[in-house]
């Protein structure tokens, strides 16, 4: 089997990614992969090629410039013409890679792969990360083959097309979930609440600044009962982790980690942004957390905390409301058991560990009944 995935070259699009193409070749090993992303993942890919054979193809960046930009018609021009070298590229890479499927998932990185696949009648598969669909999804969804969606719309009545895979994660994760050990020698105390800060690959800096002017409002003796990981950012690396040395916090300060897998089971409770791939990652866990929703992005963020609160998983704290709030909410999940519980488990029910068995199996079926492009 020969599978073209095409991804955005965020953590939000670019790890479900990678997960699914493990999940591939755990079924079937000689399965043949093209992945393609843009330039701004390099470094990402460099990572990946230690998990994935597959052959690793970059197109341009060409995102689409705001109409609302006071530069919008400085911008139109060169975006117009990294669009036609992406369509270019992607048509001729395509014509010697010959995939028997393409599957994309999300971003403007998947447009000409996914439309150049349903033109040329080879089976095209959308992955949805967002409980709101992105707009290259979107506008790719009506005439792809099949949409395979993270979020479970309820009673919401889908078009036969449309199938609820979960979102795929990464081996590594998964595994770790199954066990939900600690490290030994433990880490921290255990009278102490560990709580885990992070920001993911866009506003951690906002989130930063919102928890420490949340300290700023705990008292000496609550903040000694108090342990924290903190996964800042470049940015904020040394600045942050000044402040819990000045404030005699205990805390273990990253400004990356590579290995969320070793980092979720250490955590009681998860301060975060409210990506789809952090979200279901904390579902796997059964990790609480106060989500702080990424205000821009389209608003997905705001439609992903949305579904977790409603599930009883999260509390929602906005990025306009106060540090006090967010000081309040972290000390009442901390001072309750009963509540810690409930969330972890209402999150729990939300974690779907096979996502990436069930998509790679999705795929499977599509390349073995030979489906064409619904048109």
């Amino acid at each position: 089997m020969k599978v073209a995935v095409f991804t955005g070259p965020t953590g939000g699009h670019f790890f479900p990614a990678l997960a699914f193409c493990e999940a591939l070749k755990v079924q079937n090993p000689n399965t043949q992969i093209l992945f393609v992303t843009s330039l701004r993942a390099y470094d990402l890919v460099e990572k990946a090629k230690e998990r994935v054979t597959a052959d690793f193809q970059y197109l341009p960046d060409f995102p689409l410039p705001r109409a609302n930009r006071a530069d919008f018609l400085i911008r139109i021009g060169p975006f117009l013409i990294k669009l036609a070298q992406s369509f270019s590229k992607t048509k001729k890479i395509l014509s010697q890679f010959m995939p028997d499927i393409t599957v994309g998932f999300g971003s403007y990185i998947s447009f000409p792969g996914l439309w150049i696949s349903r033109q040329t009648n080879i089976p095209t598969l959308i992955h949805e990360q967002n409980w709101k669909m992105g707009k290259a999804n979107h506008g790719l969804a009506r005439r792809a083959t099949r949409v395979a969606l993270s979020f479970d719309p309820g009673k919401v009545s889908l078009p036969q097309k449309f199938q609820v895979t979960g979102l795929p994660l990464r081996t590594s994760l998964v595994e770790s979930a199954q066990k939900k050990k600690r490290r030994e020698p433990a880490v921290f105390p255990d009278n102490q609440f560990r709580i885990l800060i992070v920001g993911g690959s866009q506003g951690a800096h906002s989130l930063n600044q919102l928890w420490r002017d949340a300290l700023e409002r705990f008292s000496h003796e609550e903040k000694s009962k108090l342990a924290v990981i903190h996964i800042t950012g470049k940015m904020d690396f040394e600045s942050v982790k000044t402040m819990y040395l000045s404030k005699q916090i205990n805390a273990l300060v990253f400004p990356f980690h590579e290995h969320m897998e070793e980092v979720y089971p250490e955590a009681d409770l998860a301060v975060t942004r409210a990506g789809a791939g952090t979200l279901f990652e904390l579902a796997a866990f059964g990790l609480p957390a106060v989500v702080v929703p990424y205000p821009h992005a389209e608003g997905h963020q705001e439609h992903n905390a949305r579904y977790f609160k409603n599930a009883g998983a999260v509390h929602v704290i906005h990025q306009s409301d106060s540090p006090s709030l967010l000081k309040d909410t972290v000390l009442e999940i901390t001072n309750s058991k009963n509540l810690k519980d409930q969330m972890s488990q209402s999150s729990n029910r939300l974690a779907v560990l096979d996502a990436g068995n069930r998509l790679a199996k999705l795929c499977e079926e599509m390349v073995t009944t030979q489906e064409a492009c619904s048109l």
